[in-house]
């Protein structure tokens, strides 16, 4: 399903993104599964592939996992060694491999991580941050974003995109609206709103509220 979904977007024109599944804080620091989730991703096609990480040894497992020319996602088998340097090149240009900061181990980590060769974007999870800081919730809290604008200006002197999501909390049209304005200020570039499920029982809530109430 996913190979059918990353050919109808490429066909439309329309970057696929993908995220591999995967609890940092259960599978540990030294866990490698992560980068062969991710190689699967990448093998069907998958232009941007988002982890869950808990720290610099997985990020560096999976830049090289999204560097690998042998893809077969990508479309092309060189024969030549100029064919295979172009291959490389396109390889490099078009897998962006986005690590998502979820946990304290990570972000102990950061200055390492961002320092790496070879990453272009990272993911900065609202929710689980504010989380591991010990503030659930407190996406304003001002240990929460002191830890957000940090990324953000290390990330910003690597030439490194920072992307971030709203969070929970923020579940209606206004509220969403003004949180994207707040990350967007704070240097987020690419902001992510939650999944379609979750838009369709906030949007809808009153509605069926509604509807239920005239007809019990």
């Amino acid at each position: 399903e996913m190979n059918h979904i990353i050919l109808a977007a490429k066909a439309s024109g329309i970057t696929s993104w993908v995220r591999v599944q995967s609890n940092p804080w259960v599978g540990g620091e030294a866990n490698l599964q992560v980068a062969v989730d991710a190689a699967r991703a990448f093998s069907i096609g998958a232009e941007v592939v988002q982890v869950s990480v808990a720290s610099l040894k997985q990020v560096e497992a999976l830049l090289e996992v999204a560097k690998d020319w042998h893809r077969s996602g990508t479309g092309q088998y060189p024969a030549t060694s100029a064919e295979y340097a172009e291959h490389v090149k396109r390889v490099s240009r078009e897998a962006w491999m986005i690590p998502s900061i979820e946990t304290l181990t990570a972000l102990r980590e950061i200055e390492q991580i961002i320092a790496l060769k070879g990453l272009k974007a990272i993911f900065i999870a609202c929710t689980d941050m504010a989380e591991q800081l010990g503030h659930p919730f407190g996406y304003d809290h001002p240990e929460v974003w002191a830890a957000f604008d940090k990324v953000v200006a290390m990330a910003r002197s690597r030439d490194i995109v920072v992307v971030a999501n709203t969070g929970y909390v923020y579940n209606t049209r206004e509220t969403i609206a003004e949180r994207v304005k707040k990350l967007y200020d704070h240097g987020a570039r690419i902001v992510m709103i939650q999944g379609i499920e979750f838009l369709m029982e906030n949007f809808c809530r009153d509605m069926l509220q509604n509807v239920r109430g005239r007809i019990t």
